[in-house]
């Protein structure tokens, strides 16, 4: 019997999920790329960002239907100890949990990893808003990167 309030699976995604995180990344509406990117990318942009996330090394985990469809998506590029976090999730997917879910297992990961910090480029208010939530410091500025999350500052 299919539980109906089962929640799909937070998972690390790998080279065999390139695909499914272009598909993901290419329905975006122009607003949700801003948000995402802090710019307008074309899908030519948006499939040469894909072929560039180093899944070996970087962060990014998805939530996704059993299609293998992507409903949720984030990637925490790592550089030394600072990583630069990038999250999206399709609009009849918001509201449900799915990014905080996503949040909560990069940075958590991250701070596993040594990372002190996670850049957000676009400053997006619902990331804002889940990192504090999270219990994370976030310091916010007027120039890129819009935001900071201090990995080192969870509520115990």
């Amino acid at each position: 019997m299919h539980d109906a309030l089962a929640l799909p699976a937070v998972r690390r995604l790998a080279g065999g999920d390139r695909a499914a995180i272009l598909e993901h990344l290419l329905a975006l509406a122009p607003d949700d790329r801003y948000g995402r990117f802090a710019s307008a990318l074309s899908d030519h942009a948006i499939a040469g960002y894909v072929a560039r996330i180093t899944l070996d090394r970087d962060l990014a985990f998805g939530i996704g239907e059993d299609s293998g469809r992507l409903s949720a998506f984030i990637h925490l590029a790592m550089h030394d100890e600072i990583g630069e976090l990038g999250a999206s999730v399709l609009p009849e997917y918001r509201w449900q949990g799915q990014a905080r879910r996503l949040f909560a297992a990069a940075l958590t990961h991250a701070g596993h990893l040594s990372i002190a910090r996670a850049h957000l480029t676009s400053g997006h208010p619902a990331a804002l808003r889940i990192g504090r939530g999270l219990g994370y410091t976030v310091e916010t500025r007027p120039t890129s990167p819009r935001a900071t999350i201090s990995l080192s500052s969870t509520a115990e």
